[in-house]
């Protein structure tokens, strides 16, 4: 059975970051697949119009032949969650599903849509950097999860990344180099579409 890893997102920019971490978790978790989920353009947030951040995603992945990028999210007008997503996918393809997601987002788990619903669908892996968590808290989280959910939620623990989509903006509208933060083909699709400016 394939192994697909889920990795949702703004992308606003998407960056390298973005890219290393899911390289990181596709070859330790055993992945066969990575599809990335830009976001759609949520009505409540000004962001970058989803069709451009999409373009950009799948500049990004183009040259990975173990990424690949889906519209899911894009093509729907309403607020997409993430059940509805995977349920979604779940009508394409035939596999098992990995849901990435960074330690933050861990711990707002179970204010999501129907999170019962979801821990069946999908195992979910957490990206973290060790000397930002707390273990204890994140032990204490994944043991309320497990007992409540019977959640499976895998830790990886990697590496260090300080890079901000919001930063990336911030630069590149200041006309700043964002040379070996954001893949170059990226840069050039800015450039040529003159965004964050």
């Amino acid at each position: 059975m394939k192994k697909y890893g889920i990795m949702g997102g703004t992308f606003n920019p998407i960056h390298l970051g973005h890219l290393m971490i899911s390289e990181y978790i596709r070859v330790d978790m055993e992945l066969d697949e990575i599809i990335f989920v830009p976001t759609g353009n949520p009505p409540h947030k000004k962001t970058t119009d989803a069709s451009l951040r999409y373009e950009m995603v799948e500049l990004a992945v183009q040259e990975n032949e173990y990424f690949s990028i889906s519209d899911i999210e894009v093509k729907n007008s309403d607020i997409s969650y993430t059940v509805d997503t995977i349920s979604n996918l779940e009508g394409k393809l035939d596999g098992k599903f990995y849901f990435i997601i960074g330690s933050d987002t861990l711990f707002q788990l179970k204010t999501w849509k129907k999170i019962d619903l979801l821990f069946k669908k999908v195992e979910f892996i957490c990206a973290i950097r060790p000397e930002y968590v707390s273990t204890q808290i994140l032990a204490l989280e994944l043991k309320y999860l497990k007992q409540k959910y019977d959640a499976k939620i895998h830790i990886i623990e990697t590496p260090l990344y300080e890079i901000s989509s919001t930063d990336l903006r911030n630069r590149i509208s200041k006309d700043k180099s964002v040379k070996y933060l954001i893949p170059d083909v990226v840069i050039d699709f800015i450039k040529e579409k003159e965004l964050y400016k």
